[in-house]
């Protein structure tokens, strides 16, 4: 670290060496991660070898994003107490109501074995920066014909960041709403160089979450793991359509 302006020193290319982490620092993050993650050995939890963020006992589980955590125990009595002892271990942590969300997704207790997910809250932050919150539902996510890069298209003229719409609905797509993830995919492929056609496709998407914005993800207690996986052969609707030497052609997709 530099040496703050008013400070002096006798000796040239002085550095200062940082005895705890400051806020904002590029290691911060990583700093305060071993630390938690010392302390919860010390628990005796077990980092999880599919998600690092996934710790668990026995009796208890905790998943970590930044510095939010989500615990689910057996008892609430467990749950106060792992609390304690974090706050005994010089943790500052305020605690939430019941897990009934967690970044933004929505999560319902249909019955024993089934929870509805859902992002309305997103999708209605989708519709105010698009400005289509007075606009008329949509009933299908995208058109028949699949988006090709539009060499000869005009620009996208809208008032909203294309970029930042779209990465709204690849969070969406990607956590509640499995729906729209090929017509998102489809619009997320221009970036770059987002054309006129490219906005009226992504309009299309949110005048169609609009219609349905309680809709989303209905998570069932599974007894086995089944993985399923299916091949697109016209080569995500582009065949003939987009040149195969393109950046932009699409070979296959996968899902």
């Amino acid at each position: 670290m530099k040496i703050p302006l008013g400070f002096r020193s006798s000796k040239r290319n002085t550095a200062l060496k940082l005895l705890k982490s400051l806020y904002g620092h590029t290691l911060a993050p990583r700093l305060f991660f071993n630390l938690l993650f010392q302390c919860l050995s010390k628990l005796n939890f077990i980092q999880s070898q599919y998600d690092e963020c996934l710790w668990y006992r026995d009796d208890i589980f905790i998943i970590i994003f930044v510095d939010d955590c989500g615990i689910c125990a057996k008892t609430v009595a467990l749950n106060d107490d792992l609390i304690a002892n974090l706050e005994k271990m010089r943790f500052k942590l305020t605690k939430e109501s019941t897990f009934a969300e967690f970044l933004g997704i929505q999560y319902t207790k249909v019955d024993t074995n089934h929870v509805h997910l859902n992002q309305k809250g997103l999708i209605k932050k989708i519709l105010e920066a698009a400005g289509l919150t007075d606009s008329n539902p949509n009933k299908l996510p995208a058109s028949k014909e699949a988006l090709s890069i539009d060499p000869d298209g005009k620009p996208v003229n809208e008032n909203w960041n294309y970029l930042s719409v779209i990465g709204m609905l690849l969070y969406l797509s990607t956590n509640t709403r499995p729906d729209i993830a090929f017509a998102v995919s489809q619009v997320a492929r221009f970036t770059h160089n987002p054309k006129l056609s490219h906005g009226i496709a992504v309009k299309m998407i949110i005048r169609y979450l609009k219609g349905n914005m309680t809709k989303g993800t209905i998570v069932k207690k599974a007894s086995c793991l089944q993985l399923d996986c299916f091949c697109d052969a016209d080569f995500a609707g582009l065949y003939s359509r987009v040149p195969h030497t393109s950046l932009s052609s699409a070979k296959s997709r996968g899902a």
